[in-house]
């Protein structure tokens, strides 16, 4: 089996970014670390988004209302993923919110427990994410919502990639450290691909206005969030990493709301 190909990379990223079932062979004597795999996470994250696109198809077929079909989809996303990057921002949102000191703010987010901004920021997330989905569905149908969908999950990955490119390590030894950062070749190639991704998603729902929006209120969201970590906890650990996607996603949606 070639471990050094396209594929593979995608199948490395899925076996981190996911609970699914990949095959250790895909990581056999493979030279390249997470950091530089993280160049396919949008190709990874359109993978991530086909069971939860399918499942909103499926559930508006049965005619059930926008927003159980969009709730569905989020749920879906969850399961395939693990809430990896909801438990990233629920870590967050406690940290940076109950904690007086960078180091305390560091220390709580290592805590496995949920408080209350962990669940005030999951109900937040889940919930915008759900009902801009349904609105999507509302003005241009399930299958462009579907698609949007799909180009949202890409998107929001390479945003996750340039995050980890642009801030510094908050927390030597940790999980996101560990796995390196992502040269300024794996960024700009993330970015391209995510965008590339988000033109074919987004377009045919929202046309270029939509596109632009979305691109415009997502660079404006992260930057803000960059600020924050930077403020917070002097730079980017694997939570915010999480945290920084769903972010995204948020911004992408709403952004293409506005004009569909």
């Amino acid at each position: 089996m070639n471990t050094d190909g396209l594929l593979a990379e995608i199948m490395r990223s899925l076996g981190f970014l996911t609970r699914l079932p990949i095959s250790q062979t895909w990581f056999t004597g493979q030279n390249g670390s997470l950091a530089t795999n993280s160049r396919v996470f949008p190709l990874a994250g359109a993978v991530i988004a086909l069971p939860a696109a399918l499942a909103l198809i499926v559930a508006s077929l049965f005619n059930l209302p926008p927003a159980v079909a969009s709730l569905l989809a989020i749920a879906v996303l969850a399961i395939v993923t693990g809430a990896l990057h909801e438990d990233g921002l629920a870590d967050v949102a406690d940290g940076f919110f109950g904690g007086a000191t960078e180091k305390q703010r560091l220390e709580i987010m290592k805590d496995s427990r949920i408080g209350t901004f962990a669940a005030l920021a999951l109900i937040v997330s889940v919930g915008l994410r759900t009902l801009l989905l349904a609105a999507i569905i509302e003005h241009v149908g399930p299958g462009l919502a579907a698609l949007a969908l799909i180009g949202t999950e890409a998107a929001s990955r390479a945003v996750l990639v340039q995050f980890w490119h642009m801030l510094p390590s908050a927390r030597p030894g940790g999980l996101a450290d560990g796995a390196g950062s992502p040269d300024g070749t794996a960024a700009f190639t993330a970015l391209l691909a995510g965008f590339l991704i988000l033109i074919v998603a987004y377009v045919p729902a929202g046309g270029i206005g939509g596109l632009l929006i979305a691109v415009l209120l997502c660079g404006a969201a992260t930057f803000g969030f960059a600020n924050l970590c930077t403020l917070k906890i002097g730079g980017q650990t694997g939570d915010t990493l999480g945290a920084a996607q769903q972010i995204a996603a948020v911004a992408l949606l709403a952004g293409l709301v506005m004009m569909v």
